[in-house]
């Protein structure tokens, strides 16, 4: 029988002691109570109903039946239309298994996110589909979750267009992911374009693994039953009451006490550099959720952590002086991989032997391994505060783990800070100054 691996979370440097850790159990007994009483009843009523999402068969069937009706043998390109939330997940697990290696591979299908309204890109991308000769070489799904974005419907407009001159009667090649009955979904519904629904409390960006996510990687060829035996376990997990065993607990606690201290920042530092749109996932997750103007109980707060993303070793030679050097204002979370796919080997015959000694007879993955724990060990020495994340591999079911992990720590890192964790009230303040500015 195989012994499973689980995402590892290690807690020993953050300096934090096991009698703060318990302090704060009795504040959150009642949320897990609530997050109890989700899962018992395993709907979408609650805003925490995102943990209900991997358990979700009846999605699950409908974004397979759907990747199958839309792949095609010919499908070279997969163009994601959306922003935040709507893409983020999608992207973070996409250029960790293919994205970041795409410059080196010959690989299709590739997915191309559009995410902004970039004239230069958009110009290129319409090149692109014009340069082409066959409708099913690209699958065009639109994600917004309102069903109005403006980038996202400014962006569709523009690619539904390109794609209409080049290839008439062509919608088949269109799939529009948003909440039931937007009028996005609506209008999809009306012109025969296929949709797949959002479940309505799930906010975009704890929705990667509803159909925001699942269809776009299951077409691409991910093992998304994976992703989601991933998320699965790290729920069980991330919904036990007990300290020692629950790591998404942990961290919350660790973030809300260094931030009552005034540790405003925590930085995922990650050295495998695919893993940096991982990172930035969760910079949205974060700050979208916890960067609030008022508390729920309507106190003004202006409370937040900042989110940051570093890179091993790059970020090293860039910004580590300033980490090392500067004022500790942060907390760290190192993010590795515990088993790589392959490894390269450094010429025993060297040509440049006398340079970097100390490399002979080594691996790159040995080099990264020690530039890793260096670090480490460099941060402790300066009594900077940092806890340590180790997935298992690189596959989807770490990716599942992760991302469940993470979501949770920021529902009860909400909940410690008395935060509406679900809303985003000041987000509109530019999208209404924009539709101003449009009119």
């Amino acid at each position: 029988m195989l012994k499973l691996r689980y995402m590892k979370f290690i807690h020993k440097n953050s300096r934090i002691s096991e009698r703060i850790f318990k302090k704060h159990i009795g504040k959150l007994s009642v949320y897990f109570k609530l997050l109890q009483e989700v899962i018992d009843r395993n709907s979408y009523d609650y805003l925490e109903s995102s943990i209900n999402c991997p358990f979700d068969r009846n999605t699950l069937g409908k974004v397979l039946e759907m990747a199958n009706k839309k792949s095609s043998a010919k499908l070279k390109y997969i163009i994601v239309i959306g922003i935040g939330g709507s893409n983020l997940g999608t992207k973070a697990i996409y250029d960790a298994l293919y994205g970041h290696f795409d410059i080196l591979e010959n690989r299709a299908p590739k997915m191309i996110f559009l995410d902004t309204n970039n004239p230069v890109f958009i110009e290129k991308l319409g090149k692109l589909i014009h340069s082409s000769k066959d409708k099913n070489e690209f699958l065009i799904n639109a994600i917004s979750k309102s069903g109005e974005t403006t980038e996202t419907i400014a962006n569709l407009e523009i690619v539904a267009k390109m794609f209409s001159k080049k290839f008439p009667k062509s919608l088949d090649r269109f799939v529009i992911t948003t909440d039931y009955q937007s009028k996005l979904w609506l209008i999809a519904q009306k012109k025969g374009i296929s949709t797949l629904a959002i479940p309505q409390k799930v906010g975009g960006r704890f929705s990667v693994f509803s159909a925001v996510g699942l269809f776009p990687l299951a077409v691409l060829g991910v093992d998304i039953k994976q992703l989601l035996n991933g998320a699965k376990l790290m729920r069980s997990r991330c919904t036990h009451f007990d300290i020692t065993k629950n790591p998404a607990l942990q961290s919350a606690i660790i973030l809300y006490e260094y931030y009552k201290k005034g540790l405003e920042i925590t930085d995922t530092f990650v050295f495998n550099p695919e893993l940096e749109s991982l990172g930035k996932w969760y910079r949205q997750l974060l700050a979208e959720s916890i960067g609030k103007e008022k508390s729920k109980r309507g106190k003004k707060v202006n409370a937040g952590i900042l989110p940051i993303v570093s890179v091993g070793s790059t970020d090293l030679h860039s910004v580590g002086q300033l980490y090392l050097g500067g004022p500790i204002n942060k907390t760290t979370t190192f993010v590795e991989i515990k088993k790589n796919w392959v490894d390269v080997q450094i010429p025993k015959k060297r040509r440049f032997p006398e340079l970097a000694e100390n490399i002979t007879g080594k691996s790159a993955l040995q080099i990264m391994t020690a530039i890793m724990n260096g670090t480490k060990i460099a941060y402790k020495k300066r009594n900077l505060p940092f806890c340590e994340v180790v997935l298992d591999e690189l596959n989807p079911k770490s990716f599942g783990e992760f991302m469940q992990f993470k979501m949770i720590e920021i529902m009860l890192l909400g909940k410690l800070m008395d935060l509406n964790t679900f809303d985003q009230p000041n987000v509109e303040n530019y999208k209404i100054e924009t539709k101003k500015l449009l009119k």
